[in-house]
């Protein structure tokens, strides 16, 4: 592992320690977040080095990777991401004006959204990291997943509609993904890049003990202000916004399970970061960022 000294997006050395966390999830280690005073960001430090990260995915308990156990924060997993496949359809439909078209899904999981983009007419192509999630992805729904390396060396586009659910804040380098990303959009193409939002209610009443810092899978955490300076570096154009409520539920009953909380206090965080949300977005636990490269404004 090595400690940062930089900004990892915008190269600055003016950094500032936030908070001390650890991995609730598989290996118990601490780690630190960052924010960088430049660009607003913060990050996860140290970082493992690309050949260590995998042990960090290998549990069951890492949801998108895995296929799914019984606990409550299990099945409401299940269940959302349920409801959320098809209201994404319908985002991306609506936002894209477009049917039926070319959609790649990076960071697919175990497919359960590419699947059903292709079941409802769309072309789809896929990428994971995960060996585990790109197996279940082909078992279960018959879906081709490239690893990330064979996407980034390929040309596979263009794209009506790229899509990066909960997968940039995994990424070591989310500036080149995002400019690989865009130069595989159609004229008219859009991306969907949904991610945590450190700016929430829950992350500000769970502190360290917020769920969605999940370090060290997460590298990278963002808010509103850092998400626009990231894409305008991008040459990127922020065209709509919208939150995920019931990220906001989710997120809370993992964050109680990490600081042995009941259950009912997380509903009633969920609950209030929602209605906080309805009148300032910066509330939302997370965040999804509609997108078209600026030369594509006036479209």
């Amino acid at each position: 592992m090595k400690p940062l000294t930089h900004c990892t997006l915008c190269g600055s050395g003016n950094l500032r320690p936030v908070l001390s966390t650890r991995d609730y999830v598989v290996s118990g280690e601490n780690f630190d977040i960052i924010e960088c005073n430049e660009c607003e960001v913060r990050l996860t430090t140290p970082v493992p080095e690309p050949d260590e990260m995998d042990r960090y995915y290998e549990s069951d308990k890492y949801h998108p990777h895995s296929s799914g156990g019984f606990s409550l924060s299990d099945i409401i997993y299940k269940v959302v991401r349920g409801i959320m496949v098809g209201k994404k359809r319908r985002w991306i439909e609506r936002f894209t004006g477009v049917r039926g078209g070319r959609l790649l899904d990076i960071g697919c999981g175990t497919g359960e959204f590419a699947a059903s983009m292709r079941d409802g007419g769309w072309d789809v192509s896929c990428v994971d990291s995960s060996e585990n999630a790109r197996k279940i992805a082909k078992d279960r729904f018959d879906l081709e997943v490239m690893p990330p390396q064979v996407w980034l060396e390929q040309d596979c586009g263009p794209f009506d509609a790229i899509t990066f659910w909960h997968t940039l804040e995994h990424v070591y380098n989310p500036e080149f993904y995002l400019y690989r990303a865009r130069s595989q959009l159609t004229e008219k193409g859009c991306m969907f890049i949904g991610v945590p939002n450190f700016t929430s209610h829950d992350a500000q009443t769970y502190g360290d003990q917020w769920a969605a810092w999940d370090v060290p899978r997460h590298l990278t955490h963002f808010s509103p202000t850092a998400m626009e300076r990231l894409l305008d570096r991008c040459d990127l154009s922020l065209r709509n916004m919208r939150g995920l409520p019931y990220d906001a539920y989710y997120v809370s009953l993992l964050s109680a399970k990490c600081s042995e909380q009941n259950s009912l206090s997380a509903l009633f965080t969920g609950f209030f970061s929602n209605r906080k949300a309805g009148a300032d977005k910066k509330w939302f636990s997370s965040l999804i960022y509609m997108v078209r490269p600026k030369s594509n404004d006036e479209g």
